[in-house]
């Protein structure tokens, strides 16, 4: 998953209003803004977002009709209160036990406090406070991938990976000329397994190893550039940064083979060279925003304090009561006006700029790059979704421990860079590999393994290719050179081969 690219990222924040809920000791009452406003939930077992529930106003009307009703029926008639003779509400409400709420996380009370003083804050905000805020942000902590964290990327899976990419970016490299120095950069690089894999791949082919100045890393949390120093240096998670340094702890680091690593805080960072760019789960931790088509126009879905105390939650969505400036500044576009009322969309601004720094980078420097991720080449709504421990839960649940994502819409990236580079694709996972050669390259590493390694090996190799695994679910684009060749895997499908029609109408 990605962690770059989101501190400078400019954001729009709601327009501040609240909806206010007021509870006495004998009913409930809702400003005027919660008439106009809906709620939604979400099954905490799936993060899909399902239809809106009642407002508190709605379920206030029902209780009291309900009672009504009772009393027609002739059950026993409300207790009079002595002193002022009317029913004695309180004495008559049965008394429910609430389940208490979740537990308030410190980047909780953070959010909690900050929307009391400014009210619902956009989705992109949030996620941007719960993935890297610099004090207890989702991906701040260090390690979150693998087995014993949150969830596991294709690298982690198997070698095979990030050998194969490693491939894809030598012919690349190739393709376009064969320059004497070229730089490798990875946006989001995790533990730093994949970009491991490549240099193991392109150290065997002595012309490309040369050729390659230094890898930079786009990377904003200290802890995982740690992690990352790690995996390629060998250095030790215990070491300090000696010397020089920044914000971020870590800044440069030497592998044994004399590669430099370098670190950096945004992609504008980066050196003005040939660059090699993989962007593998990085797009989808990108922050969105959320909106929905209704009568009077799209309206921002943010998120808001939760004060139903039926709810174990401390936040929900709300939709907003009228335009915000960023339904203004997105959803109010040509491109969505074939909507229909009640859809939804999700945008990600962050997306459109980085996609277009790299293009920018890549039409004044030369170079290619590679974007792997779950998405679709359209825009989809209500894909954002929260995992802990690899399951889904629920996106709003204790900010800070849950990783949120969203799925990329791939033409929106291309978009990004028109007239700057060529785009292709995007094509499955599973397509890429097959087309690098996985097979050959699993026969090879089956062919050295022991019985025990060979279980293993066949099953990553299923779950890199199997389109009821990663197969089909990630997806791949590409960006190169104006007028450069097609890139491998990329060159034009033939359509699926077709059953002749029948020639007889018996079974």
């Amino acid at each position: 998953m990605a962690t770059s690219m989101l501190w400078r990222s400019t954001f729009v924040r709601a327009v501040p209003w609240r909806a206010c809920t007021r509870i006495t000791t004998t009913r409930v009452t809702v400003a005027a803004p919660l008439r106009m406003a809906r709620f939604y939930s979400q099954d905490p077992s799936s993060g899909i977002h399902k239809p809106p529930g009642q407002t508190l106003a709605q379920q206030g009307q029902e209780r009291t009709a309900a009672a009504a009703a009772t009393t027609a029926a002739g059950s026993e008639p409300l207790v009079t209160s002595e002193s002022t003779g009317a029913p004695d509400e309180a004495a008559a409400a049965p008394e429910v036990n609430y389940p208490p709420k979740e537990e308030l996380t410190p980047l909780a009370k953070h959010i909690r406090d900050s929307i009391k003083i400014q009210g619902p804050m956009s989705v992109a905000h949030f996620m941007r406070q719960v993935l890297v805020n610099p004090l207890s942000g989702y991906y701040m902590k260090g390690d979150v991938f693998g087995t014993q964290g949150d969830f596991i990327t294709s690298p982690e899976i198997s070698q095979m990976f990030g050998e194969l990419l490693g491939i894809w970016f030598l012919v690349q490299w190739q393709n376009i000329g064969k320059p004497s120095r070229v730089q490798i950069v990875e946006l989001g690089p995790g533990r730093g397994t994949l970009m491991l894999d490549m240099l193991r791949a392109a150290s065997r082919f002595k012309e490309f190893r040369k050729a390659i100045s230094g890898v930079h890393l786009v990377e904003a949390s200290p802890g995982l550039r740690k992690m990352q120093r790690q995996t390629l240096c060998g250095i030790p998670l215990s070491e300090e940064q000696v010397g020089g340094g920044s914000r971020e702890g870590i800044t440069a680091a030497m592998r044994p083979d004399g590669l430099q690593i370098s670190w950096h805080d945004v992609f504008d960072d980066l050196p003005d060279e040939c660059s090699l760019i993989v962007a593998h789960e990085f797009f989808d931790a990108l922050p969105i925003y959320k909106f929905e088509k209704t009568d009077e126009g799209w309206r921002e879905l943010v998120v808001d304090l939760e004060e139903d105390p039926a709810s174990t939650y401390h936040f929900r969505f709300v939709l907003a009561p009228g335009p915000t400036q960023a339904s203004r500044a997105f959803a109010e576009h040509a491109a969505y006006e074939h909507f229909k009322t009640g859809d939804r969309i999700e945008i990600s601004p962050d997306s459109f700029r980085v996609s277009h720094d790299m293009a920018k980078h890549m039409s004044k420097n030369g170079g290619s790059a590679l974007i792997v991720d779950y998405g679709k080449d359209y825009i989809q709504g209500d894909t954002l979704r929260g995992i802990h421990k690899h399951k889904f839960t629920h996106v709003l649940t204790e900010p800070g421990k849950v990783d949120l994502s969203a799925d990329v819409d791939f033409n929106y990236l291309k978009q990004a860079t028109e007239e700057l580079v060529n785009c292709h694709g995007s094509i499955t996972q599973a397509h890429l590999l097959h087309s690098l050669g996985i097979g050959a390259r699993l026969d090879m590493l089956l062919a050295k393994a022991s019985a025990h390694r060979r279980e293993g090996l066949i099953s990553s190799y299923h779950r890199l290719v199997d389109p009821k695994e990663m197969g089909n679910v990630y997806r791949v684009m590409a960006m190169t050179p104006l007028g450069s060749p097609t890139p491998i895997a990329f060159e034009p499908q033939a359509p699926p081969p077709q059953s002749p029609p029948p020639t007889s109408s018996k079974l």
